[in-house]
């Protein structure tokens, strides 16, 4: 694995006798390629055979329009929602086109980004997908949602390493956005835990490996938050005074809760969903 400054995104490789794959591939054409040729000076034997991506979001798949010939392979969710997850967040760069020093991105950065064409995975799954390597086998499996509607965690066969892109966060809070399910996360992250090896090195989205315990944390963390809306939502309090209104119970500050609670409404407002 390599952890970048730019969003503080985490990139994974894994080699095996007939073929590499590229686990994310960073936020812009340029960094893609940046990918390309650190993988040719660790070893110039390597040759890049398939490019998997977590979830949607630009800082993950923004660089697959550098591996050229190479196919993509990501959910079916996250592959049908790529076109329109570009131009949201194209858009929000060019409201706000300054670098932020704490997420270690330029102007710069920005430009490359919103000067990316958005290349979708061409090689989609509903449940499960297997990559052979032929010494080891890499499985992609869809955990459910959570970060988004697309997450999917990566086992390779005869280590211990398990790749969870954005349900697992290091570096700081899981990142409740626009498009996350506050409600369903923890509920994912129990998929994960009961089906990965107890000595798991979970490879995080951004950060540092962690194990179970720490995904254990976060689950619970996830709980609260979701617990806390719903009895919002259920005590009968307006959103904005939800979004406002801090609680004990909370572990993350409430100004970073906002799409969280908004999300919260709008699942809990859906026909049949339950409360």
């Amino acid at each position: 694995m390599a952890r970048f400054p730019q969003w503080d995104v985490t990139v994974g490789l894994i080699a095996g006798h007939d073929g590499v794959v590229v686990v994310d591939t960073r936020a812009s054409a340029k960094q893609g390629r940046e990918i390309v040729g650190l993988v040719r000076e660790l070893d110039p034997r390597l040759h890049i055979t398939h490019v998997v991506n977590t979830h949607v979001h630009f800082d993950h798949t923004f660089g697959n329009t550098a591996f050229t010939g190479v196919p993509v392979f990501a959910h079916e969710n996250t592959a049908r929602a790529a076109v329109g997850d570009a131009v949201r967040v194209k858009r929000r760069m060019e409201r706000d086109p300054e670098g932020a020093e704490s997420l270690g991105y330029t102007a710069a950065d920005l430009t490359d980004a919103i000067a990316t064409i958005v290349r979708p995975a061409d090689h989609t799954f509903t449940e499960s997908e297997t990559i052979d390597l032929g010494d080891r086998a890499v499985t992609l499996t869809y955990a459910g949602r959570g970060h988004t509607d697309g997450d999917i965690i990566i086992a390779v066969s005869g280590t211990r390493v398990v790749f969870a892109g954005d349900l697992v966060e290091e570096s700081g809070p899981p990142s409740l956005g626009p498009d996350s399910w506050p409600l369903e996360w923890a509920g994912t992250l129990d998929t994960i835990r009961a089906t990965v090896a107890a000595d798991a090195i979970v490879v995080p989205g951004h950060g540092t490996p962690v194990d179970l315990d720490f995904v254990a944390r976060q689950r619970a963390e996830l709980d609260a938050v979701a617990s806390v809306i719903r009895q919002r939502r259920l005590s009968g309090m307006p959103l904005e005074q939800a979004r406002r209104e801090p609680d004990d119970r909370l572990p993350y500050p409430i100004a970073t809760l906002e799409d969280a609670f908004t999300r919260g409404w709008e699942q809990l407002r859906a026909p049949g969903s339950p409360l």
